[in-house]
């Protein structure tokens, strides 16, 4: 059998928009102390950044004040050192040394102590700001609109909750300190170099400048390039979610080594950006570093012909010198600071992209009145909706729903159906017209309230990874056992799910797959029966079963669909004969209405529909 050939991948609309976002930062190489004007990637100001510390203020002041304290233990070290060389080595005074010798350990002994309880406070803020950001990011994704994730994958949602958080936590608690720290340092030993040697210290002050340029243009390049690096890791963990999740697909069609280019691809856009930062950053250090330490060699030089001349002791000049690398040192460190500061910037510029998107109205209703209980009567007066401008997917929708009434929906591919149920549940905003629920407007009530009078059972249920008992009290959290277990003999669930190997504490897997399908949708119709709902909303609930399973979902939703209005949308028309009444959708308007004698009687679109369902039966 021969090898089956590779498979090359063309380049998607993804991979051209990310190689597009990448394309500014190489055209910035050469100047990289300029911000390009063209780039439009989001930015974030530092204090929005750092406001997200303030509710942790109290902590972070706390290791700052032991941070403060270690800085001066670490400043007071030098000044111990010259008084052992001036005073103990030139009086040779053997008491004196061991003085300063226990003085000395005392002090790296109280810094130790000091920098443990300061460590341990940044890290245990940052855990918390991790999860509390984490947290306020997922509700806030939870509560926007459809469209917002119509527009969106999922990998690269997962990518801003973990990966651009966590570089944000990284920048706000492991280097904001630190920052402090070195700044402190720096400060704290240019005024006492300044008080043993003036002239020196004209030297040192000669580092700051270009030291603060280079670092400030280089650090401009790592917050693009880094910006970079997070787009591009959003790319992959998109193919990575979508092929994971889709794995029985994949391998049906035998794409394993289609959907190993595709990650391969992503991976290797994200290994150019990380190189390019990783190239940038570098050179950061040693760069900073060189300069620093060539102020240290000529302050060696100049102080040394200072000493010969006796305006500078011998431990001054040690003293000194070591104050110069207390000088150097947080100039590299602060450069190297500023370069991880910058990433986080740009990872927190896409956090608050999502967190600046707005809630959608339906979210927004938390003020208004709640929905009193309902008998179950639906008007819908001239709706009209549609996702994109200038493509209506309905138009002009009118219908009423009587209370314990059985609506059916029925049409070709793409005339709306669903979409119709979905306006319902107000998880789109319409563009035009009204739905009322027992003459209340649904855009005038709490919506928690209208959908806690609802129950919708999709044509693909949707299962969550715990258990099968879970998954049916996810219609009502508060229900016991015993209402959990009614619900499943109402559903026909109850038989099988007694043969599974742990009765209702089975794990179903994600997304239901231990499970067949019309075991699925058994279960998915036990939630909403234990929901209790006066308004029932089924999405060709029986569309993917086979003849047996059909016939046991049916019976359950007949007991479910018992006393309660209900909307159902079909594809398999023999399915809803028995419906009160039949909207028939076309190009996003009711073409037909009425009974279905009244609609075969008709000879149209519904009579057409049915006679090719009925073959197909």
């Amino acid at each position: 059998m021969s090898a089956e050939p590779a498979v090359e991948v063309p380049a998607s609309t993804t991979d051209q928009a990310t190689q597009a976002s990448l394309a500014p930062a190489r055209a910035r190489w050469r100047f990289p102390w300029a911000r390009d004007p063209h780039d439009t990637r989001p930015h974030v100001p530092a204090r929005r950044v750092l406001a997200l510390i303030w509710p942790f203020r109290g902590r972070m002041l706390l290791a700052g004040f032991f941070l403060a304290c270690t800085s001066a233990v670490a400043l007071a070290l030098p000044l111990g050192l010259q008084r052992l060389i001036d005073t103990v080595f030139t009086r040779h005074d053997p008491s004196l040394l061991n003085v300063v010798t226990l003085a000395l350990l005392a002090l790296f002994a109280l810094r130790g102590v000091l920098d443990a309880v300061q460590s341990y406070l940044v890290a245990s803020t940052g855990q918390r700001l991790t999860a509390d950001l984490r947290e306020r990011l997922f509700a806030h994704l939870e509560r926007l609109s459809l469209r917002y994730y119509d527009e969106r994958r999922t990998g690269e949602l997962i990518s801003r909750v973990t990966s651009d958080v966590s570089l944000i936590q990284t920048s706000l608690t492991d280097n904001v300190l630190p920052l402090v720290g070195q700044a402190v340092t720096l400060v704290g030993a240019i005024a006492i170099v300044a008080t043993i040697n003036w002239r020196l210290t004209l030297v040192v002050l000669l580092v700051a400048p270009p030291a603060s340029l280079v670092a400030g243009g280089i650090g401009r390049r790592v917050w693009s390039d880094s910006s970079d690096v997070q787009e591009a890791l959003a790319q992959a963990t998109g193919v990575l979610e979508e092929s994971l999740g889709s794995v029985r697909v994949v391998k049906a069609f035998g794409r394993q080594d289609y959907e190993a280019t595709r990650f391969s691809t992503r991976i290797r856009v994200l290994l150019r950006a990380g190189l390019r930062r990783a190239r940038v950053q570098a050179l950061l250090g040693p760069v900073v570093g060189f300069i620093g330490f060539s102020a240290v060699v000529a302050v060696i030089w100049f102080g040394g012909r200072e000493v010969l001349a006796g305006r500078l002791s011998t431990g001054g000049l040690v003293a000194f010198v070591l104050y110069l690398i207390f000088v150097v040192a947080p100039l590299a460190a602060l450069s190297g600071l500023f370069a991880q500061t910058q990433a986080a910037l740009a990872a927190a510029a896409r956090v608050f992209v999502v967190l600046d998107e707005p809630i959608e109205p339906a979210e927004q209703s938390t003020t208004l009145p709640d929905l009193p209980p309902v008998e179950g009567r639906i008007t819908c007066e001239h709706l009209a909706f549609s996702y994109l401008p200038g493509r209506p997917v309905l138009r002009d929708v009118t219908f009423e729903a009587a209370p314990g009434q059985v609506v059916a929906v029925v049409g070709p591919s793409g005339a709306g159906k669903t979409t119709l149920l979905g306006l319902l549940l107000r998880l789109y905003e319409r563009d035009g017209g009204a739905i009322g629920m027992d003459g209340h407007d649904i855009d005038g009530v709490n919506v928690a309230s209208l959908r806690a009078q609802m129950a919708f059972v999709p044509q693909e249920p949707v299962l969550f990874s715990g258990s099968v008992a879970d998954n049916i009290r996810y219609g009502r959290l508060d229900a016991s056992d015993a209402e959990v277990a009614e619900a499943a003999r109402a559903a026909n669930a109850h038989e099988f799910v007694e043969q599974l190997p742990d009765g209702f504490a089975t794990l179903v897997g994600e997304r239901g797959i231990k499970l067949s399908a019309g075991q699925r949708q058994r279960i998915a119709i036990a939630r909403a029966i234990l929901r209790n709902p006066r308004v029932l909303l089924l999405d060709e609930a029986t569309a993917s079963l086979d003849n047996a399973s059909e016939a046991l979902v049916q019976d359950a939703l007949a007991r479910l669909m018992r006393g309660r209005t209900t909307l159902v949308v079909a594809h398999r028309l023999t399915t809803v004969e028995d419906a009160d009444q039949i909207l028939v959708l076309d190009g996003g308007a009711i073409v037909e209405r009425g009974s279905h004698a009244q609609l075969l009687e008709q000879g149209g679109l519904y009579a057409r529909l049915y006679t090719r369902s009925f073959a197909e039966d």
